[in-house]
């Protein structure tokens, strides 16, 4: 494999390790002379995941920068995504680093991470030159490097931004689950140190992740929906793979929409922490968090689904909030990056400042917004059917839809329908998975539901053509 391709800020690929260790190395070769020439720092930082092979990996790409002349910090043990980025953002010597794990992919999965002086991802600029320097082969050399601890200081930044002893309820229980990820023991300790009484589900180091995804989504939560249930706790906490997005349970053991969840800590934010700014959001956000800006006052910015968008709007300034696709929240008050840590705590504090249960707080912010129910349906296909689908999709036009007929329709990014009951969905192919995503959003879970199976019915007329 002479070319490599990223997708988003990275490679990622199933694969053995062997090759993902040389596409690594290739990646970390390529950056390390691309920052040698541009007048960026002298340290490099490097961390991994939790699946198998990422460790071995990383201390390679560690070993090869140093042979390149830069002062290298490997972390000393799987790192939270958010760690490397503080760590990068605070040293004002830091020319990039690189996180070797796969994201939220299942753990056949290997790849890079490439993220820049301030703990973002690259832009689409930067991630064309990567690609265009990536050598065809490099010798693997063995250059020093430093261990250091890179999540410590991650937690005391934490520690020193949210200030809970005022408002916090000792009796209120917890089960967090890592998904096999990086927040394994991590979540449980630092929750349990500010009081509460936690309980840890897929905590253990087992290289198949149990045959989870460490996505922070359906089906992969529901193991913490049964736990919380059964063991009659206040709240479910689901941190996905690097930690970056955090997936929320009621105390009845009902996941919380990820939409919901952003209304709610904005809500937190502007109303007891007295911040306020723009909030930049993805085309396929709900219109529960276009109604809550609304109500709180807040310039809603609509931007694409690459992260670069939101990045570009965080850099400028003045932004309360940003969300992803997927669910991903970044506050950038606390950090500037997507982080499943920072959201646990602000739905933590707002559950022991209002004094009322998580289902109920919900139940409020429909009676305040109109209820709606917001899903998102991932189709896994093929290589030939995704690249298929990327040329068919602007060009589909399916008429009618459960006898509703379209008031607005956009070929953007895919096929995107919205109706005059403020009901909507959108088709898109992943740039990184071999899926199709579907969202939706309508009035009733039910009629989210046949509009979700709608959606996927073109998608199969579409390919059967």
């Amino acid at each position: 494999m002479a070319y490599i391709r990223f997708t988003n800020d990275g490679w990622y690929s199933r694969c053995a390790l062997a090759e993902a260790r040389d596409v690594a190395l290739r990646v970390a070769s390529a950056c390390a002379e691309i920052w040698e020439h541009d007048g960026r720092g002298s340290r490099a930082y490097v961390a991994f995941d939790t699946r198998a092979g990422s460790v071995e990996i990383a201390r390679a790409v560690a070993g090869q920068l140093g042979a390149k002349g830069l002062s290298v910090l490997l972390a000393e043990a799987p790192t939270p995504m958010p760690a490397l980025n503080l760590s990068l953002a605070e040293d004002a010597n830091a020319a990039g680093g690189f996180m070797v794990g796969a994201d939220h992919r299942s753990s056949n999965y290997l790849g890079i991470r490439v993220r820049d002086t301030r703990g973002h991802a690259m832009g689409a600029e930067e991630a064309a030159l990567v690609e265009r320097m990536v050598p065809a082969k490099v010798e693997p050399r063995c250059g020093h490097f430093d261990l250091v601890d890179l999540t410590g200081p991650y937690l005391a930044h934490l520690r020193s931004s949210f200030s809970l002893e005022e408002s916090w309820d000792a009796t209120l229980s917890a089960v967090v689950d890592p998904l096999f990820g990086t927040a394994r023991g991590i979540a449980r300790a630092y929750f349990a140190g500010l009081g509460l009484a936690v309980r840890e589900i897929h905590g253990a180091a087992i290289g198949d992740f149990g045959g989870l995804h460490p996505a922070a989504i359906e089906p992969w939560v529901d193991d913490c929906e049964r736990a919380v249930r059964v063991g009659d706790a206040d709240v479910g906490l689901v941190f996905d793979g690097p930690s970056n997005r955090l997936a929320v349970i009621d105390e009845h053991g009902s996941l919380v929409p990820s939409p919901k969840v952003h209304a709610l800590a904005m809500a937190h934010l502007v109303e007891n922490r007295a911040l306020t700014g723009r909030v930049v959001v993805p085309r396929t956000t709900s219109v529960v968090v276009e109604r809550q800006a609304k109500r709180l006052g807040l310039e809603l910015v609509r931007v694409g689904d690459e992260r670069a968008w939101a990045r570009d709007e965080v850099n400028t300034g003045g932004v309360l909030s940003t969300t992803d696709v997927l669910g991903g929240l970044t506050v950038p008050a606390f950090g500037e990056s997507r982080d499943a840590f920072v959201v646990a705590l602000c739905m933590l504090e707002l559950m022991c400042r209002a004094g009322r249960p998580l289902s109920q707080l919900v139940a409020e912010l429909d009676s305040t917004l109109g209820t709606t129910s917001y899903g998102l349906r991932a189709v896994p296909v093929d290589v030939a059917t995704k690249a298929m689908l990327k040329n068919l999709l602007p060009g589909v036009n399916p008429g009618p839809v459960l006898g509703k007929t379209p008031t607005q329709m956009s070929h953007a990014m895919g096929l995107e329908m919205h109706f005059d009951d403020e009901s909507w969905f959108l088709v898109r192919t992943s740039e990184s998975e071999p899926l199709v995503r579907i969202f939706a959003e309508a009035a009733t879970k039910r009629e989210r539901d046949e509009l979700l199976d709608a959606a996927q019915d073109v998608v199969e007329r579409t390919t059967s053509r």
